[in-house]
């Protein structure tokens, strides 16, 4: 702390350094009102580029530094989900952080889709007409969402999005449901090995 005789010997010293500090607020500080997002976002970047690397522990890692600079980071919850689920971690996890990127950006097509496999993947083997319901919801409202948030991995067109509807239909029993979604499908992908698939043991029922 400065001694009180300072301010009355050395007047100039602390002119300056109210010069020195307007200085900085108006220029290096300026980003003070909202500090986080570039950090945030920086993170962000660095995780989907690791993610697109294969890194997906690493990515996970950015992510969640993103969200620590900034929790409203809807896109930041994204790549949290797509991470564990590549990771096959704890698929809980990804479906909590899916839900959180929606609810963010109820546009994002992409944590849609994420969380339309999870919940498809969760309960395949139960046949849980509840949670393939919601499968088929989110999967809705991914082809509503921004198409610019689609396709960025993992996935590459909507067939697939039609196919994993179809395949969310048959595992409940709506066979008439099925045949349409693989259909749509294979209009747009020919090769499309889930519908398919699907298509064949359709035929024999």
């Amino acid at each position: 702390m400065m001694h009180p005789i300072t301010f009355r010997t050395a007047p100039h010293i602390i002119c300056a350094a109210m010069l020195v500090s307007c200085f900085l607020m108006q220029s290096g500080c300026s980003s003070d009102s909202d500090p986080n997002t570039p950090s945030a976002l920086g993170h962000m970047e660095r995780g989907w580029s690791a993610y697109e690397s294969g890194n997906y522990a690493q990515a996970l890692l950015n992510f969640e530094r993103a969200i620590n600079f900034d929790e409203e980071l809807a896109d930041a919850h994204n790549g949290v989900g797509w991470s564990h689920l590549s990771l096959s971690l704890n698929p809980p996890l990804a479906q909590e952080a899916f839900q959180n990127a929606v609810q963010l950006d109820a546009s994002n097509a992409d944590a849609w889709v994420g969380l339309a496999n999870v919940l498809y993947l969760r309960h395949k083997d139960a046949k849980d007409a509840t949670d393939f319901r919601s499968a088929i919801r989110a999967i809705d409202n991914a082809l509503q969402g921004d198409a610019q948030y689609l396709f960025r991995h993992d996935y590459h067109s909507n067939a697939e999005l039609y196919a994993l509807k179809a395949a969310c239909y048959y595992y409940i029993g709506e066979n008439q449901s099925a045949r349409q979604e693989a259909n749509k499908a294979l209009q747009i992908d020919t090769t499309n090995r889930t519908a398919i698939v699907l298509q064949n043991l359709l035929k024999e029922e």
